[in-house]
């Protein structure tokens, strides 16, 4: 059984087309086809149901491919690991987080880097005032956050996980109960927004912007996510949150999914595109490779 064997496999398991597959491996399709050919007789069974319109997997032949890929990717792990005892990989990243991003990817990111690269020193930074002006003075070489609108100019950024866009109550407001909410509903309740240093995050101007498009009061209170939420339990009004974030404070603040189409919450990598570390490249393979695994 060869590496070459594997790699094909996954490629028409995924694809389900023999020419996708083929042309995602630059291979001619002829040659594709044989190396899927011997891989079954060397295991002798199939693995795929073809036929002239479509190409399925059997039952055999989907276990296979969920043990395959762990083969792979431990290949490519052992692989990163060879690459950076050759080029003698080491030193020191810095890797900001905020306090939005954390519960969702952090604990997942920090391991797998650690896996993956040993030999650097990975240092972690909480960045409740916002983790871009970080990068931008120099304190840390990136930083886990969480996305609602664009980045500014001179940020680079790799999408990790998708997330439900909610709404934080007070928990004794009526709409507390709903499954979903519109912000039409919440016409004339004051938004709470960051101040101080993040008042110039992505984060806070796609609040401004949605108080702008629905007309709500809009008051920059709190510097952390934590402290939005003890305002919002105090009755002081409304922030928009996270699905991972909805177990903060559950029982004084509700949360409420968005009706209202559009809505974009992802948490990624923030990078600089220019001044980059060249250490720091590490945090990007590491944020790509967790991308994929979580799709």
């Amino acid at each position: 059984m060869e590496f070459r064997q594997l790699e094909c496999f996954i490629a028409v398991a995924e694809e389900l087309h023999f020419g996708k597959a083929a042309k995602r491996l630059h291979i001619a399709e002829p040659a594709f086809g044989k190396q899927i050919k011997n891989l079954e007789s060397e295991l002798g069974f199939p693995l795929l149901e073809r036929t002239t319109r479509s190409v399925k997997l059997t039952p055999a032949g989907r276990a296979f491919a969920e043990e395959t890929r762990k083969t792979l990717r431990q290949s490519e792990h052992a692989a990163d690991a060879a690459r950076q005892i050759a080029a003698d990989k080491a030193g020191v990243v810095r890797l900001g987080y905020e306090s939005s991003a954390a519960p969702a990817i952090l604990p997942t990111f920090m391991k797998r880097f650690r896996n993956f690269y040993p030999d650097i020193e990975l240092v972690t930074l909480e960045c409740s005032l916002g983790g871009l002006s970080k990068i931008a003075e120099g304190s840390i070489d990136a930083c886990l956050i969480t996305r609602s609108s664009k980045l500014p100019e001179g940020f680079g950024y790799t999408c990790i996980l998708h997330d439900t866009a909610l709404v934080a109550l007070p928990a004794y407001h009526p709409l507390a109960k709903r499954e979903e909410v519109s912000f039409s509903e919440l016409s004339g309740t004051v938004m709470l927004g960051y101040k101080g240093a993040r008042e110039n995050d992505p984060s806070n101007q796609f609040m401004a912007e949605i108080a702008a498009r629905y007309g709500f009061p809009y008051r920059r209170e709190a510097e952390s996510h934590m402290a939005l939420l003890a305002l919002v339990a105090a009755g002081m009004g409304f922030t928009p949150a996270t699905g991972t974030m909805s177990k903060l404070m559950s029982g004084e603040v509700a949360y409420v999914r968005i009706a209202d189409p559009g809505i974009i919450v992802e948490h990624g990598l923030a990078l600089p595109l220019t001044g980059q570390a060249p250490v720091a490249k590490a945090l990007k393979n590491v944020a790509l490779r967790l991308a994929r695994d979580l799709a």
